[in-house]
């Protein structure tokens, strides 16, 4: 009898222990709310997802500058916390990438933790979940499901769609399959503005197609650093200058098809030429990638300004749209195929 109260006294103090472990072991809400002053980037995430909302009621619209206001703040409001989701996911997921490469952000310096980083993941998919839930019975079926649909896709990438290391093996498949969400982040606030019907509108899928171009435009040109750390695993890094072009090329060619679509061709054309030109003298004059620099050697910094040439482009690829109806131009109506 002794042994067994002894037993349960030693279980009851490991048990206390462990909880006033993970007491003591919190990282502190001013270190979680420096973590998010750091990390997330809420203005580009408020611009990123009112470009998507705006986008989905204007694509639609028939020229009508209308906008449903409430509508709008509420989609504008999950779309931003699909963005946050997002970027607590990747710092996540690339911890041990970032030790080596960025160890001065928040997980790899130990501001907050990884046990705590999950907890917040965790949370925030389930709201997002119970606010799909609630989207599908009170607003309708449609916008509900693809609330629920972006924030389970959202969760496989996180997971790696449960095979990381083979897709880490092939970056042209690991972008496309982390870039398709994108269509669901246009066609949810469609749904929420015009109905399930809308889903069988071509434009409405045009409008989602021409932000995946802009998007994944930007997620390959972000990255055109020849003297990036390895374990980052660039597109440019891992394969080489042809390649890359391709890839960019590639989004670029059906951005400006959805473009054509969507009537905004006249502008977009020469915008995308552009930024394709740009990445030409890039690559003509750049170094070979992956070659490290040499002691006292100056980072190169021409693709910085690709990088900022394409972020320009990425917006006005998110607001053409708003901006041909409110603007009435170009005058050409949007062709339906």
């Amino acid at each position: 009898m002794k042994a067994d109260a002894n037993t349960s006294q030693t279980s009851v103090s490991t048990t206390s222990s462990r909880q006033v472990d993970v007491f003591v072991q919190f990282s502190g809400y001013k270190n979680w709310l420096k973590f998010f002053s750091e990390r997330v980037a809420l203005i580009v995430y408020l611009i990123t997802a009112a470009g998507y909302v705006l986008t989905a009621n204007y694509a639609l619209s028939n020229g009508s500058k209308s906008l449903p206001l409430r509508t709008f703040f509420w989609t504008l409001v999950i779309e931003t916390l699909f963005l946050i989701t997002l970027r607590v996911m990747d710092d996540l997921k690339d911890v041990d990438t970032d030790i080596l490469a960025h160890p001065e952000r928040p997980l790899p310096r130990g501001l907050v933790t990884a046990r705590e980083a999950s907890i917040v993941v965790h949370t925030l998919v389930a709201i997002l979940l119970i606010n799909g839930i609630v989207l599908a019975v009170v607003e309708n079926l449609a916008c509900g499901l693809l609330c629920i649909a972006t924030t389970a896709y959202y969760y496989a990438m996180f997971k790696e769609f449960g095979c990381g290391h083979w897709l880490s093996a092939r970056p042209i498949l690991y972008i496309i399959t982390h870039q398709l969400v994108v269509l669901l982040m246009v066609l949810f606030p469609v749904a929420a503005f015009w109905g399930a019907d809308s889903l069988k509108d071509i434009r409405a899928w045009h409008a989602a197609l021409l932000q995946l171009g802009g998007s994944f435009t930007f997620e390959v040109c972000r990255k055109l650093d020849p003297t990036a750390h390895i374990a980052l695993a660039t597109y440019l890094v891992s394969y080489g200058k042809v390649k890359t072009f391709l890839m960019i090329l590639a989004a670029v060619l059906w951005g400006g098809w959805a473009a054509y679509v969507l009537a905004v061709e006249i502008i977009m054309w020469p915008v995308l030429g552009f930024l394709l030109l740009s990445v030409i003298v890039l690559f003509a004059g750049q170094r070979a990638p992956g070659t490290p620099l040499a002691e006292g050697e100056k980072a190169p910094k021409g693709h910085k300004l690709v990088e900022l040439i394409c972020t320009l482009v990425t917006i006005l690829t998110m607001y053409i749209v708003p901006i041909k109806v409110w603007a009435e131009y170009p005058k050409t109506e949007m062709r339906f195929l």
